[in-house]
């Protein structure tokens, strides 16, 4: 299935491509408004509108002599050769590294646009990029958005600096996709899911190569922004649950995109019933147990509806389900429980239970969490996936605060891959044995050189210790 997905995605990528070089042609040899690029141009819009109903960008990417159609790689062959040269050629020139046509460009727009094409090869600036941007602006063409090649990065490895800080920048990005997308669920305007699935793609980039710093960043609180930051955690936490079942990076997508939007429904929900301080009381509870069913209206209100949106739909709807189906919304006839809805429950349960919340001012710390997943192995959550989790964050959780056999206190940075290893994670040294807090040194556990054990873990909360501190 998903094979025959990529081939379809890939076909319309050459269509893409073409179009392009046909226009950029044409263009190139006559004015705009001549009736020659008519045709042309009512064949690239069709495209661009195909890419909008599978929520593909009709995006073009030049990076390290590569071209890229929405993120996918393309290969020149014999029958779109030109096509395949010309189009790296022209974004190269021009300093492109990214040209997006969006659903909202129009026929003229996009005339115009490869019009300032011409324009620009007439006199070739020193900043070709900056020229074109400029007369863009000039002539409002808002319907398609370029941006330069990136910079290249530094290689980095898991525990450096780099990554520690792309690590933070992409969480804090993902904060902002998600706040736009349930703002605009708020306020009934058309969903965009494109920039999530852009930062999906980065998150999932970084989990394959700095795991730990994105799961520490999972120990972030925000009461104010609950609903928002509580999706990135439970995106993070679910996609190096899916990684470690074995799925693919289009798999780890689908899930993070799944996992990021299942509290979407609670954008319908009243503001005095969300927000209210106290317990709620049985009414506002059912409304509450409303959200998974608000939520896939509100994805049905998304152009179209394609796998993508159906496994959103999905997580949405299934993650307070249930394995045993004793959660809630109730369903009337007997029914499987499928894996991202398992998954998306999981690391739900987990980052809720670790949040105060506001009819919750207690949270729990993270191994009190995690006993309780795991005494509901069996009926509540998947047995499976709750090993696979607990290998993800140890038996002492990225971000638990604990007492050693020194009496120093030390926060959990990282557990080790081998099982037989978990009870020696990595620690970081926060407390002398006097209680003095300082800033110690980073310590592994399973050095027998240096021989610490774990007593017992603290309650950072009770202890006045901020855990975040030590990941951002």
């Amino acid at each position: 299935m998903r094979d025959r997905v990529d081939e379809q995605l890939l076909r319309l990528g050459w269509r893409l491509v073409r179009g392009f070089f046909v226009l950029r042609k044409t263009a190139s040899n006559y004015a705009v408004g001549h009736p020659a690029l008519a045709a042309p141009l009512e064949d690239f819009l069709a495209v661009v509108a195909e890419c909008g109903r599978r929520h593909e960008e009709a995006a073009l990417s030049f990076l390290d002599d590569q071209l890229f159609v929405a993120e996918m790689r393309l290969k020149p062959d014999a029958a779109g050769f030109d096509a395949f040269f010309t189009t790296m050629r022209v974004l190269r020139d021009h300093g492109i590294g990214t040209v997006c046509f969006t659903e909202q460009a129009t026929a003229a727009e996009i005339e115009a646009w490869f019009g300032l094409l011409r324009e620009n090869e007439a006199e070739m600036p020193a900043d070709p990029f900056a020229a074109l941007a400029d007369r863009m602006g000039e002539l409002g063409l808002t319907g398609i958005e370029i941006a330069r090649p990136p910079e290249k990065q530094k290689a980095a490895s898991a525990e450096s600096g780099d990554a520690r800080e792309r690590s933070k920048a992409i969480y804090a990005r993902t904060i902002g996709v998600i706040a736009e997308v349930m703002e605009h669920a708020k306020l009934g305007k058309a969903l965009r899911l494109k920039n999530a699935r852009r930062v999906v793609q980065d998150t999932i980039d970084l989990l394959l190569t700095a795991e730990t710093n994105l799961l520490g960043l999972t120990n972030i609180r925000c009461h104010d922004e609950y609903t928002y930051n509580h999706s990135v955690n439970v995106g993070i936490l679910s996609m190096a649950i899916a990684q470690r079942v074995g799925m693919s990076k289009r798999a780890l997508v689908d899930v993070g995109m799944a996992a990021m939007f299942h509290d979407i429904g609670k954008s319908c929900i009243p503001l005095e019933v969300l927000n209210k301080s106290g317990p709620f009381d049985d009414q506002e509870w059912a409304i509450m147990r409303r959200h998974p069913v608000f939520g896939v209206k509100e994805l049905l209100k998304l152009k179209g509806v394609d796998a993508l949106t159906a496994r959103i739909m999905l997580g949405a709807f299934e993650h307070h389900l249930d394995i045993d189906r004793s959660g809630y919304p109730k369903v009337p006839y007997p029914r499987d429980v499928s894996l991202i809805g398992r998954i998306i429950s999981i690391a739900d349960c987990y980052d809720a239970l670790t949040s105060a919340r506001v009819y919750r001012r207690t949270a729990w710390t993270p191994d009190e969490t995690l006993r309780y997943i795991l005494e509901r192995s069996h009926t509540q959550f998947d047995p499976a996936l709750v090993k696979l989790f607990a290998n993800a964050i140890g038996v002492y959780p990225i971000g638990s605060l604990v007492l050693l056999s020194t009496r120093e206190m030390a926060v959990v940075l990282q557990n080790s891959s081998d099982p037989e290893k978990w009870q020696v994670p990595r620690v970081k040294i926060i407390s002398t044995s006097a209680g003095e807090l300082i800033d110690g040194e980073e310590v592994d556990l399973a050095d027998f050189q240096k021989p610490r054990e774990i007593r017992k873990t603290v309650d950072a909360r009770a202890q006045g210790i901020d855990v975040t501190r030590y990941f951002v």
